[in-house]
C-alpha cells in the first residue's frame, strides 16, 4: 500500500461513496450515487477515479464492459491519518489543547466529556482492546 496522503475534497467525496458500499463498485454506480447531490461529467469522474488509483486508494479491474473499483485504503485508515495530521498540525500534539478548544468552541457537549472521561478511565484501568 502507498503512503496515505490528504485527499482533495472532490476525491474525498468520491471515496465516501465507495466506502459506503459493501461490495466493489463500478463507474456507473458511483456516478448514480454522486448525482443525487449534483450533476457529474463521466470523463471528469473517470479522471478523479484514476487519480485515486494513482494515489493508492483504489485498484481497478474489468468486469465485462464495466470498470470496477476495489478499496485499498479503508475509511478508518483515512480517518486515522487525517486525525493524526490535524492533531499534530493544529494542536501541537496536545490532547489537552484539543479537548479545551472543542469545549470552548461549544463543539463538545457535557455528554461528550462524560463519555471521554469514561473512555479514559476504562483505558487507564487496563481495558485497552475496545
Amino acid at each position: 500500500m502507498n503512503k496515505i496522503t490528504r485527499l482533495p475534497d472532490t476525491e474525498l467525496e468520491i471515496m465516501k461513496v465507495i466506502w459506503t458500499m459493501e461490495k466493489n463498485i463500478n463507474t456507473t454506480e458511483i456516478k448514480k450515487i454522486l448525482e443525487k447531490n449534483r450533476p457529474w461529467n463521466v470523463s471528469a469522474l473517470q479522471t478523479l477515479l484514476n487519480r485515486l488509483i494513482d494515489r493508492g486508494f483504489l485498484d481497478t479491474y474489468k468486469e465485462g464492459k464495466n470498470k470496477c473499483y476495489t478499496v485499498l485504503v479503508t475509511e478508518d485508515e483515512y480517518i486515522s491519518f487525517e486525525n493524526k495530521s490535524f492533531f499534530k498540525k493544529v494542536n501541537n500534539s496536545s490532547i489537552t489543547k484539543l479537548v479545551a478548544s472543542l469545549y470552548n468552541s461549544k463543539s463538545i457537549s457535557e455528554d461528550d466529556l462524560l463519555e471521554l472521561s469514561k473512555f479514559i478511565e476504562d483505558k487507564t484501568r487496563g481495558d485497552k482492546h475496545d
